[in-house]
């Protein structure tokens, strides 16, 4: 409660309809192969992520999550917590907007640069899924930190390494 949509879908009646569609990215799909992926998303573009971890066992991810408040807000946190103690998922890294203090993904990013940089140099393949105004933060921070690697987040894009879903 409390999003857009589901705000909305709370509020259906039994019986009432609503249309809808799917669109399919088939760019944000990983391709075959053992590189690290950086996954960031926050809020319910976390449920994409979570599709990829699950997808993917046996590959090294990464997750940088965000949500509004620590201990009610970061959807998966019982799917998550196994698959980092499975090793599923590589490392987990959250953010909260609303916690002391307020943090958001790239802030993240920011404090972690030397590590991402060390899994870009090795191939990472990177994926973004949330809000624009998300996607724009984490495209600056990963920009500042690509920068002394020669790199930018629209190279990685044109070498199909870097993919969003953002609404």
């Amino acid at each position: 409660p409390g999003g857009y949509c589901s705000t909305f879908l709370h509020g259906l009646q039994t019986g009432q309809t609503l249309q809808a569609f799917v669109r399919p990215n088939p760019g944000f799909a990983l391709p075959p192969g053992h590189s690290p992926v950086l996954l960031i998303g926050a809020g319910t573009g976390i449920a994409p992520l979570v599709g990829l971890i699950r997808a993917h066992p046996a590959r090294p991810m990464h997750l940088f999550a965000g949500a509004r408040h620590p201990g009610q807000d970061l959807f998966f946190a019982h799917e998550l917590h196994a698959w980092l103690a499975s090793g599923q998922l590589s490392s987990l890294h959250t953010a909260f907007s609303r916690g002391s203090p307020g943090r958001y993904v790239q802030d993240l990013l920011r404090q972690d640069s030397a590590r991402i940089a060390t899994w870009l140099a090795q191939g990472a393949q990177v994926r973004v899924c949330g809000s624009q105004a998300m996607a724009r933060g984490v495209a600056q921070a990963l920009d500042e930190l690509l920068a002394p690697l020669h790199l930018s987040v629209q190279q990685l894009k044109a070498e199909e390494r870097y993919a969003e879903d953002v609404f």
